[in-house]
């Protein structure tokens, strides 16, 4: 997601530190010492956006540390400054939500092997072009960079309004024996079950309301 460069974001986020996780690139991240709840499970949101989707969780879901990941530093700004905007409303201080300014390449070189609990890929860029296929998300390569950093039996939900990417992702689930699909649709918002626990993102809400089609899928790592 990318935003024009807004000249706060720096300095708001360099006062606001503590809710950022900061990575040396020499060792792999401890994720016990980021979080003072360092016994619940951590769930990863690649992609984060705007934040709307890892904030309600992280105010829904009290005993889950969230990770709020995103390459775009001016958007991780963004985020947090929502984040706390809304923390600050509610009246809370939530300590299990963090964000990360960082790429989805560098999965394997910040996690520890099986220490994330659950991942999110929402709305992820479809990459449209066959020449940049690597590139997108739920590629067999980003797949087994998943199973390496989730734990046995872990769970990866991914939602998009793209059909062309969401056949892509089933293409690559099914040639891929680290994964099982535990839930699959092309229409969520006719699934009144699937909807009951929904958080919709930014980017969900809008398409939706546009009439188009939002597709899920449930998958779990199957050693």
């Amino acid at each position: 997601m990318r935003l024009r460069n807004k000249p706060w974001v720096k300095e708001y986020l360099e006062n606001n530190r503590v809710y950022l996780i900061e990575w040396n690139k020499e060792e792999k991240l401890n994720l016990s010492d980021l979080f003072k709840n360092k016994n619940n499970p951590v769930h990863l949101e690649i992609g984060c956006g705007k934040g709307n989707f890892v904030t309600k969780h992280a105010l829904r879901k009290k005993d889950v540390n969230f990770i709020g990941m995103e390459k775009e530093t001016t958007v991780v700004g963004v985020a947090l400054k929502k984040t706390l905007n809304e923390f600050q409303q509610k009246n809370v201080v939530n300590d299990n939500l963090k964000y990360f300014n960082d790429y989805a390449e560098d999965l394997s070189d910040i996690f520890v092997k099986e220490s994330i609990d659950k991942i999110y890929l929402n709305f992820s860029d479809p990459w449209p072009k066959a020449r940049h296929v690597k590139k997108r998300l739920t590629h067999k390569s980003f797949l087994d960079i998943y199973a390496n950093i989730i734990k046995s039996n872990g769970i990866l939900e991914f939602k998009t309004d793209n059909d062309g990417l969401f056949a892509f992702s089933l293409e690559q689930i099914l040639e891929n024996e680290n994964w099982e699909i535990v839930y699959q649709t092309t229409d969520l918002y006719k699934d009144a079950s699937a909807l009951k626990d929904n958080i919709p993102t930014e980017y969900e809400t809008k398409f939706h309301n546009l009439g188009k089609n939002i597709n899920k899928l449930i998958i779990k790592k199957t050693f």
